[in-house]
């Protein structure tokens, strides 16, 4: 495939469909239909071809690429990735691990993949080892940087994505080589808030409309249906805190697990020559984890 192509990599849970969102309007980039084809991580026995497909016809003038969080953790991605595309550009972003790995829990809940009478934090580490494995940063990142040197991979943080979405979008821009000017409609949203759904069969029904209006070329409809509160109403039908089901994580867990962090941390800081200390757990500077209703969450928990 001729032309500037990028790979965002993930991690899941750590705002990929915010990314998605905000390059999927910019008029000098064309995304693949759908967002996640995990085309190097589970289907690449289909080949090229198949994949191929999944983008614009016409690509001239324009960098184009795809979002698959999956590819963060698979050992094969990076080196399929550069036999592919040596030259490629990869997006990842990252947020607190232990926040990411709750935010894990509660997706895999939402999804209708865990579930029982107990549904605490807890039980869903015994059932589910990726919760701790895909918040590996420091572990993952080592592997990518074997394949591709630094300057290829841009490092985004989900505080930043909160707090300076425009100038977070901006870094995106530049970093890919597009017209860095551009304010996309979805730059400030909220995408993905954790909840719990009441009917996972009407889920299901929404993403199909969604990938139904993308796959037409009608992307506009779905913007309108938005702008006319369709969604909010669908959110308030369909949608529950999941506070109100899961249980709240306990202090000795959440203490336990950011230990078994240290060490990733500290890789991550390293990397990205960032101060990444209030991962660590310090309370004075975990400003956005704030109880509600008796439940840990954040203030935005962004996919």
């Amino acid at each position: 495939m001729k032309g500037k192509f990028f790979l965002g990599i993930g991690v899941q849970k750590c705002a990929s469909t915010w990314l998605y969102s905000i390059l999927l309007d910019h008029p000098q980039v064309a995304l693949s239909n759908p967002k996640e084809l995990d085309f190097f991580s589970y289907h690449f026995g289909r080949g090229y071809q198949w994949y191929e497909k999944h983008f614009p016809g016409e690509r001239q003038q324009r960098v184009f690429g795809e979002i698959s969080p999956s590819y963060f953790i698979e050992s094969s991605v990076p080196e399929r990735l550069k036999s592919y595309a040596p030259h490629a550009k990869i997006l990842v972003s990252l947020r607190d691990p232990v926040e990411r790995a709750i935010s894990n829990h509660r997706h895999e809940v939402r999804l209708g993949h865990f579930g029982g009478d107990d549904l605490s934090f807890e039980a869903g580490l015994k059932n589910n080892p990726l919760y701790i494995e895909q918040s590996r940063y420091g572990t993952h990142l080592q592997r990518w940087l074997m394949h591709f040197p630094s300057s290829r991979i841009l490092i985004l943080f989900q505080e930043d994505i909160e707090k300076e979405p425009i100038r977070t979008a901006q870094r995106v821009y530049r970093f890919l080589g597009v017209d860095t000017e551009h304010v996309s409609s979805a730059v400030g949203a909220r995408v993905n808030e954790s909840r719990v759904h009441r009917f996972h069969g009407l889920e299901h029904v929404r993403k199909a409309a969604r990938n139904a209006t993308q796959g037409l070329g009608i992307n506009g409809l779905w913007t309108a249906g938005q702008a006319v509160g369709l969604q909010s109403l669908y959110r308030r039908l369909n949608r529950r805190s999941p506070g109100t089901k899961i249980p709240a994580v306990s202090s000795e867990t959440e203490q336990h697990i950011r230990r078994l962090f240290e060490e990733e941390i500290r890789l991550v800081e390293e990397i990205a020559d960032r101060d990444l200390s209030h991962w660590r757990g310090d309370v004075s500077t975990q400003e956005a984890r704030v109880p509600e209703n008796g439940s840990f969450r954040p203030v935005v928990d962004i996919e």
